[in-house]
């Protein structure tokens, strides 16, 4: 399934740095034009569970302006369905609309009501500038229930080679949200952080579309737990040289360039690839362009041809990752067992371990370390829960909301914490008892001599 999004999800200046440059950048302000901000687009829900999309939408003109709202929906059958709600007002099936002064903002929740069976369900929300037909900016949302969320990255120049893929993960019993490269640009680390797993193929495109940028998202996903399957035999020749990412994640030592690829073999007793033996035959497209790898710990070879290794997969701190150098579309789709596509697939994503069906992606917070989460909901109109965790044995820790000038507002903790793993809600009011105002908050966790900070906004 394919719905249009946005290629990343929008940044918001803050108030500080808004009243800072006001000045010198009022002259260049568009007069109509607005930001949307997602923190998660996509989540896996139990049955009959619904999966809420928050996103933040702002002027940023300076003129006020009228948005106009519309919900294009992917919905399967079988009791899927959804709405949305405008600054906690009354739900909506499909269309609304709000009125915005320059600066101001709006809170958009969409919810999708998942259904009983084991699928995937899509849903572009589009905010049209009423007086600006042409602005228009857009964020899709995926549930999926009983299913781990998993995004397919298709990179292939435009091409729909991406189907290749697709189909090999709907033949293993999963579902994933397609991202077109091509017409939606590149998928930004929010993007890819929204998904359990992540599977990106260039097949005969270019990979040196993979930038340094699509790299450090790349590492960024994985540092914090990512699945991530990469297919792109033009990847490291495109390269140039050594990256923090082929040295640091892929633990390539050295590769050699377009050696091309015939048969490869699979490593026995590897989960992945053990009696694997995939014959390459040049249909779609040729594999000459495939390189050949040397490996350092604690990558792992998993396929290897006549002049060296081709595939690779690596477990460490948290995260697991599979790279081919040759084109996964070469790889057999009718061969018998292993040696075919589906089953390359399937033992893949059994590697990555999935959670099982009915479970919740967990956010648990480490222990030992100083760990501040963002607070929910956000943006908020009446209280909002901040989870944190602090380093065990810390003998003083605080946690404070700012201003955008700095102001202390509310001190929501202060001395000895009562546990590792805390949760306080915050009422929106500051130390006096008195109600604050709407706009853009900063909350503060210090613990000893560590501290993290993160953003959050109310709305009345």
């Amino acid at each position: 399934m394919r719905l249009g999004d946005l290629g990343r999800s929008a940044l918001i200046v803050s108030g500080v740095t808004i009243a800072l440059l006001a000045g010198a950048v009022s002259e260049s302000l568009a007069v109509r034009d607005i930001e949307m901000t997602t923190e998660d687009y996509a989540f896996t829900k139990p049955y009959w569970w619904p999966a809420v999309f928050t996103t933040l939408i702002v002027n940023t003109g300076t003129e006020g302006s009228t948005v106009d709202l519309h919900l294009e929906k992917n919905l399967p059958a079988g009791g899927w369905s959804s709405d949305m709600c405008i600054n906690g007002g009354q739900c909506i099936p499909n269309d609304g609309f709000f009125y915005l002064d320059p600066g101001e903002s709006a809170s958009v929740v969409v919810d999708i009501y998942v259904g009983g069976s084991q699928n995937m369900g899509l849903e572009r929300m589009t905010a049209t500038i009423r007086q600006e037909p042409s602005i228009v900016k857009s964020q899709t949302y995926a549930a999926f229930a009983n299913l781990p969320s998993f995004l397919l990255v298709d990179d292939d120049n435009g091409a729909g080679y991406e189907t290749y893929l697709e189909t090999a993960i709907e033949n293993a019993g999963y579902k994933a949200r397609v991202w077109d490269c091509d017409s939606l640009g590149r998928p930004g680390e929010v993007q890819l952080l929204s998904y359990w797993g992540v599977f990106w193929t260039t097949a005969d495109g270019d990979a040196s579309y993979l930038t340094s940028g699509d790299e450090s998202d790349m590492m960024t996903y994985l540092d914090a737990g990512g699945k991530m399957f990469l297919a792109s035999m033009d990847f490291l020749s495109s390269r140039g040289g050594a990256t923090t990412f082929t040295t640091n994640y892929l633990h390539a030592a050295s590769w050699t360039n377009n050696t091309g690829a015939a048969l490869l073999a699979g490593t026995p007793g590897d989960p992945i690839s053990d009696t694997m033996s995939l014959l390459l035959d040049g249909s779609p497209f040729s594999q000459t362009n495939t390189d050949n790898m040397m490996l350092n710990t604690p990558s792992d070879s998993i396929f290897t041809g006549a002049t060296g290794i081709s595939g690779l997969k690596v477990e460490e701190s948290g995260h697991q990752l599979v790279f081919l150098s040759y084109p996964f579309e070469d790889v057999s789709t009718s061969a018998s067992d292993p040696d075919n596509q589906d089953t390359l697939i399937s033992r893949v994503i059994s590697w990555f371990d999935p959670p099982p069906a009915g479970v919740e992606k967990k956010s648990d917070i480490p222990q030992g370390e100083l760990v501040l989460g963002q607070n929910n909901p956000n943006p908020f109109k009446s209280s909002t829960g901040i989870s944190f965790a602090v380093p065990r044995g810390s003998r003083y820790a605080e946690l404070v909301v700012y201003d955008v000038k700095g102001r202390a507002v509310k001190t929501l903790m202060s001395g000895t914490p009562s546990a590792a793993r805390n949760k306080i809600t915050w009422n929106g009011k500051d130390d006096s008892g008195a109600p604050v105002a709407s706009g853009v908050y900063f909350y503060r966790l210090t613990a000893d001599r560590t501290s993290t900070i993160k953003k959050m906004v109310m709305l009345k």
